[in-house]
């Protein structure tokens, strides 16, 4: 009964089938003492269970061919023999809080498909959000993009956002033999082959090896034909009309930063071209750890500063530094409210931010 109405307690891995094809090694990534030390700011935030002060191991990337899996369209997950596949929902970490696992959902009856499929869904966590779709979701297409030469049916789900369905077209665009296929929340089908391609990511890391992120600035500036452009070199990210993390005395930051010539920048009042064009410009950003932070995956060479609570440091975007190898700076302010807002010492933030700027050579 729990089969039927796809809510599963019985889990499977494929991490070691027998056709597996590993693209790439698992390897471990170095950090200096003042990286370490960060990492262990942000371990402390989540009671260890992910500290990568210790050490940080990417993960091996690998591609998997399966026959006769069940896809779930509430999800993206992928059953064997009516038990859940743990890599399908990234991991057990992150199973446990997967709709496929845990939430009742009705899909009417199971439809049979015909020809070769792969999906790089993962929802509810990429529904809207860009951080997962660019670190978590078309990290796994580019392991398709020259491995896969025969039709495939790509499943998306239905109602994507416009800048997800604008970023995937760049990637496809010369690919023909790639073609999309809509799935509804509320449907189930039986694909009888299937290529899984593995999630690159780790839990609270934006690192990516540097083929695969290379790949993706390229095709997303290509696709949004960004150019050099003198202006936006320093900006200011707003969360201001956000819901939830948001510093509470911006303002009075801000009117600190201006004068070194930092713009304010509310990333909801521009298209996504325009961020992905602000961003490839700027040499300077400052902001609260947010989904706003993503876009310095399309920076061509910046230095990042990361505004954050004392209570919960997200080391995130620090390991998409890492990736990018871009310089990064961090405030810890007061701790978080309900809503996750919190305020940064303006004393510190007047001494961090001549750090943080170039020195003015002195005339003599």
């Amino acid at each position: 009964m729990l089969s039927l109405a796809n809510y599963y307690y019985k889990t499977t891995s494929i991490f070691r089938q027998a056709n597996k094809k590993v693209i790439q090694p698992a390897y471990l990534i170095n950090f200096n003492q003042k990286e370490t030390e960060f990492l262990t700011l942000c371990a402390h935030s989540f009671n260890y269970q992910i500290d990568y002060s210790l050490g940080f191991r990417q993960k091996e990337v690998f591609t998997v061919a399966l026959k006769q899996v069940n896809f779930l369209g509430n999800s993206g997950a992928l059953l064997l023999q009516n038990s859940l596949i743990t890599e399908s929902v990234f991991d057990p970490l992150r199973l446990v809080k997967s709709p496929a696992f845990k939430t009742f959902a009705w899909m009417g009856f199971r439809q049979k498909k015909k020809g070769l499929f792969t999906s790089i869904m993962h929802l509810p966590w990429a529904e809207q959000s860009n951080y997962h779709w660019f670190l978590d979701c078309l990290p796994r297409l580019c392991l398709l993009l020259d491995r896969v030469q025969e039709p495939i049916h790509v499943i998306v789900p239905y109602q994507m956002p416009l800048f997800q369905q604008e970023t995937l077209a760049f990637f496809l665009k010369d690919k023909k033999n790639f073609s999309l296929m809509p799935i509804s929340k509320h449907e189930k089908w039986l694909l009888p082959d299937f290529i899984f391609p593995s999630f690159v990511t780790n839990h609270n890391s934006g690192y990516l090896p540097g083929d695969i992120i290379q790949n993706i600035r390229e095709k997303v500036w290509r696709g949004y034909l960004v150019e050099t452009a003198v202006k936006n070199k320093r900006i200011f990210i707003s969360r201001r009309k956000a819901a939830k993390r948001r510093v509470l005395n911006e303002d009075a930051l801000v009117q600190i930063a201006a004068p070194f010539g930092f713009q304010v920048i509310i990333a909801e009042d521009l298209t996504y071209q325009e961020q992905v064009r602000l961003f490839y410009n700027a040499e300077y950003i400052i902001a609260p750890h947010g989904a706003g932070f993503t876009n310095i995956l399309f920076s061509k060479k910046c230095k990042v500063w990361e505004l954050h609570p004392a209570d919960i440091v997200k080391s995130h975007y620090f390991m998409l530094c890492k990736a990018l190898a871009f310089e990064y700076f961090y405030s810890i302010g007061s701790p978080a409210d309900i809503n996750l807002d919190f305020e940064i010492n303006v004393s510190d933030f007047a001494l961090q931010l001549k750090e943080f700027l170039p020195a003015v050579p002195s005339v003599l």
